[in-house]
């Protein structure tokens, strides 16, 4: 896919990560310019290292983060719905589903102290046309790291003109500042080596509850000396910060449950519906349920788990991630 002609376009830098670099793969009979997009499918290709260790980790993962790659189309999604897709640039792009999925974990290996090269091809689709300007985006996604292919995913985003997101989000406060503020939950700390981590300073989650039939719950809360910003410019928890939480979460189940070896482990597929926003300063927990074991393709052991990120009584999150255990 390096070697594709297109029409290199800018593109903001990931959180943590360097600058990325989307390529447009115009068709021989596509018009260049947004008002030839807009109708039909276009093809990109977006390339990005995987900062190793990756911020948040600590020295010596193990892996690359798999939710990486999400947080890097994420970061362009709204951008190419206003630069190709004629998209307002008053209306917000926010991603509420996502799945990722890597069939051979091992090409998620982290190869020494050196960063790799994400590369994603991505095929967008736009959605919910109206007077020739979508709604929504569409994403069919495939990942190659150092062009070897590691995996595939699909995401959404809806644009969200200036009222609309502005009430959504004066909804969301309020929700958050009527809810009871109940009593502090235990800040018991969790042992980074649990969530693959080597610092308490890189580790969100705290306090378990669990595991009870193979459920667990904790709190979650940025420790000081975080090294990603805990707010957006909107204001709200990130979503990069929110996928961390989920990944540290369904390590640390798997490892109470199943006894996987933490250090040993990454998500090999994720599936994620935001259903809200996250509010900072406001007590955030996260609850999992993690299934039975079993085994991929290579003979590795596996297991699923359903998690629930929930702030003022709400949903705000919900996912299912597959953990796997390396040799």
């Amino acid at each position: 896919m390096g070697g594709d002609e297109g029409l290199p376009v800018g593109a903001p830098a990931p959180q943590g990560g360097g600058m990325l670099r989307l390529v447009h793969r115009p068709r021989s009979w596509e018009p260049v310019g947004p008002a030839g997009l807009s109708g039909g499918e276009a093809e990109f290709v977006l390339t990005g290292e995987l900062p190793h260790p990756h911020p948040g980790s600590g020295e010596g993962p193990r892996f690359y983060d798999l939710q990486a790659s999400a947080e890097m189309v994420r970061e362009i999604g709204e951008f190419l719905g206003q630069s190709h897709f004629g998209v307002p640039a008053n209306r917000t792009g926010i991603f509420y589903r996502f799945t990722v999925a890597a069939p051979d974990i091992s090409a998620w290996r982290a190869q020494g102290a050196r960063a790799a090269l994400l590369t994603t091809l991505l095929r967008v689709r736009p959605d919910k046309v109206i007077d020739g300007v979508p709604r929504a985006l569409e994403f069919r996604t495939e990942l190659r790291i150092d062009d070897v292919p590691c995996g595939a995913g699909t995401a959404n985003v809806v644009f969200l003109p200036p009222a609309v997101h502005r009430n959504h989000r004066v909804l969301s406060r309020a929700a958050v500042r009527a809810a009871p503020a109940g009593a502090a939950g235990p800040r018991q700390a969790v042992d980074p080596a649990e969530v693959g981590r080597t610092a308490p300073g890189h580790v969100l989650v705290h306090g378990p509850s669990g595991p009870a039939h193979g459920r667990l719950s904790v709190g979650v809360a940025v420790p000081p000396g975080w090294p990603l910003p805990p707010v957006t410019e909107h204001g709200h928890v990130p979503a990069a910060l929110q996928l961390e939480a989920l990944r540290q979460t369904a390590l640390l189940t798997v490892g109470r449950v199943h006894r996987f070896a933490a250090e040993r482990c990454a998500l090999s597929s994720l599936e994620v519906h935001f259903r809200g926003y996250v509010e900072p300063g406001a007590a955030l927990r996260c609850a999992a349920v993690a299934g039975g074991c079993g085994r991929d393709d290579g003979g590795r052991r596996q297991a699923p788990v359903t998690l629930t990120l929930a702030q003022a009584g709400r949903a705000v999150l919900e996912a299912v991630a597959t953990v796997t255990e390396d040799f």
